[in-house]
């Protein structure tokens, strides 16, 4: 199986909070620039 990277996996999910939290559970807790991103991804669903 193929491992995806974040712009694969927001492809495949069509709900916006799913690829939120599957944003989300990549971020390490003190990265705010990914947390950021991810914010970010949610807000343009």
């Amino acid at each position: 199986m193929k491992d995806f990277d974040l712009k694969d996996r927001e492809l495949l999910i069509s709900d916006p909070i799913e690829s939120y939290f599957e944003c989300i559970s990549t971020c390490d807790i003190k990265d705010g620039k990914c947390i950021s991103r991810c914010v970010e991804i949610l807000k343009r669903n």
